[in-house]
């Protein structure tokens, strides 16, 4: 097994114990004996258990995003992109409950700051993925001529309101179905022709 799968591996069994126990409970030696490793070996991989919390949801993140990625990379219609994109970033906790529980006991991982953000690089590269949607729409007369920036950093914030009201507060039901019309509106509003 290289480092990378280690890591994976690490990160993995770290996610569901950190997800089971929080960050309070769980220790590096939980994790290192879920991988069947030494605590000193860990270290091999990560500084101390902060640093182990912080890659390992880092790592969550970036997977949340490189799916999503995945999926809108099989769209060619700036449209579609942005229904799938908007409905598997939405969905994608409710498949993942171990990401799910973390961020419900740590919901500092949502902010709509940028200088509390401590994922934000992962963040910026789903903001990117808003960005060249929009840009393909505007593009291809599809969407109309909007600032894309700042749109952009709109819809994310919008998106992290859902997923809070949604997944943290438990707002459930409601609020998938304020999601789903935000999206038909924020697409009616969009697009250059009705849909």
């Amino acid at each position: 097994m290289n480092k990378t799968e280690k890591q994976q591996e690490i990160f993995q069994a770290a996610l569901k114990m950190f997800a089971r126990y929080g960050f309070k409970k769980t220790t590096v030696e939980d994790v290192a004996a879920e991988v069947g490793m030494t605590k000193s070996n860990l270290y091999f991989y990560v500084a101390n258990k902060r640093d182990l919390y912080e890659q390992t949801v880092g790592d969550a993140l970036r997977q949340w995003r490189d799916s999503i990625a995945s999926a809108i990379a099989e769209k060619d219609d700036a449209v579609d992109k942005f229904s799938v994109m908007a409905s598997k970033s939405f969905e994608y906790l409710s498949h993942h409950p171990d990401l799910r529980s973390i961020l419900i006991m740590d919901p500092g991982i949502f902010t709509l700051s940028p200088e509390e953000d401590r994922f934000a690089e992962i963040n910026q590269g789903a903001m990117l993925l808003i960005k060249d949607i929009l840009v393909q729409g505007v593009r291809e007369g599809v969407f109309y001529e909007v600032d894309v920036d700042h749109i952009s950093e709109l819809l994310f914030s919008i998106y992290i309101m859902f997923l809070i009201k949604t997944y943290i507060k438990s707002e459930g039901i409601s609020a998938f179905r304020m999601y789903e019309e935000g999206l038909a509106l924020i697409l009616r509003g969009l697009c250059r022709k009705e849909l």
